[in-house]
């Protein structure tokens, strides 16, 4: 069995939380999927033979920190910034500790689901430990976590470039994204600088009003977790939702806008474009219109990434683009998984409609039956959330 999971964005908390019971409602879905894998086609029951779990990339957020509100940026070379990327990381992985500990003991014991009896039906009485090999994969918001590779062995969770089996691959693919493409040595992706120094930037502001701090925390959560293209909108939602400091909110917002102008023309960020793309992504964010006019085409290109049109031979699962609440694919947004005809995949999360990015759950009960088609379904157990957060789970199951 395989599990793919991605963009848990654990931050260090000086700005962004995840709730610690996310962490444990994936182990226990992976759980009931072990459980649920195990019943095979003519009905009959026999406990998976291994299991697979992949991170595939951005467990950590190492960019939405006020760590970097000083002079240092994540991108900076040189011993200083490095050893603050590893102090946000430490942090990020303890606030994680749940999640992290409940994998490194499934690494090193295996998983316990009951036995099979002689009717091919579970065993109440007996059990069986699965053996799960975890592996996690470098995001564009965590990419320090193949310096902490040998730490993460010791715990049995192995780092890697990518995973792969037959039929099917396992990356992040942040690299087909020209948001996060690999920059020049100390030089920002636009990505990371508009996570660095405007959302930070807006959030780290706004920790410094406690009479407003406590309402804005989930906005900058959501900010942390959009795609660039939408978060004018989900700022001008936002004040239109909230009853006092709206002007105080829109005005550090915008603040936040110009003062990233400014710092990305010291910057530039990598990415070409026939335009001025650091003037036209101000005047975009500065809107808080979520409506696009036709002068904003060129903007709204650049901000809203795609996954690539092309994908190698099998079923490649791009971690980077997880969080469409259709499961969308390259080909076609209907089958979300087809093995045979070679289709690229994102991995999907329910979420909301303004939110793009969100851990995910995707289940393959046997990744090397090409002749299994496969499709998005949510796992019932895991009901939405009232409030402006993500619910960080969808299912994939067999059709």
């Amino acid at each position: 069995m395989l599990v793919v999971t991605a963009n848990w964005a654990l931050a260090d908390g000086t700005l962004v939380v995840t709730p610690r019971r996310r962490q444990q409602e994936f182990l226990d879905a992976v759980h009931r999927a072990a459980l649920r894998s195990g019943v095979r086609r003519d009905g009959r029951y026999e406990p998976v033979e291994g299991i697979d779990i992949v991170l595939a990339g951005d467990t950590f957020d190492t960019l939405t920190s006020s760590v970097w509100m000083g002079d240092s940026r994540p991108w900076h070379e040189g011993s200083r910034a490095a050893g603050m990327a590893a102090g946000v990381l430490l942090a990020a992985a303890a606030r994680g500790r749940r999640l992290l500990a409940g994998l490194a003991a499934w690494a090193r014991d295996g998983l316990a689901v009951p036995a099979a009896d002689r009717r091919g039906r579970p065993a109440s009485d007996r059990q069986r430990r699965v053996p799960v090999r975890v592996t996690i994969l470098p995001g564009d918001r965590d990419p320090w976590v193949a310096g902490a590779a040998a730490r993460l062995a010791r715990r049995g969770i192995r780092v890697a470039a990518a995973w792969a089996a037959a039929g099917l691959s396992v990356c992040h693919g942040a690299e087909f994204d020209p948001l996060w493409a690999a920059a020049e040595p100390g030089r920002p992706t636009l990505g990371a600088s508009l996570a660095v120094d405007l959302v930070a930037r807006f959030g780290n502001a706004m920790r410094g009003r406690p009479d407003l701090w406590p309402a804005c925390r989930p906005l900058l959560a959501r900010l942390a977790a959009a795609r660039p293209v939408d978060m004018p909108g989900i700022v001008g939602d936002w004040l239109a939702w909230m009853e006092q400091g709206t002007a105080v909110v829109r005005d550090t917002w915008r603040g936040a806008v110009a003062a990233w102008r400014r710092r990305a023309r010291f910057d530039e960020p990598a990415g070409e474009t026939p335009f001025d793309s650091i003037d036209a992504v101000a005047a975009w964010m500065d809107a808080l219109d979520p409506a696009p006019g036709p002068a904003d085409c060129d903007v709204v290109a650049l901000l809203d990434s795609q996954p690539p049109v092309g994908a190698p031979p099998g079923t490649v699962v791009f971690g980077h683009w997880s969080g469409t609440v259709e499961g969308k694919t390259i080909d076609s947004p209907v089958r979300a998984f087809d093995t045979e005809a070679g289709v690229g995949v994102t991995v999907a999360g329910v979420l909301r409609a303004q939110d793009r990015r969100g851990s995910a759950l995707a289940v393959f009960p046997d990744p090397q039956r090409p002749d299994i088609r496969w499709r998005l379904m949510p796992d019932e157990a895991l009901e939405p959330r009232s409030g402006h957060g993500a619910t960080p789970h969808r299912i994939v199951e067999a059709a």
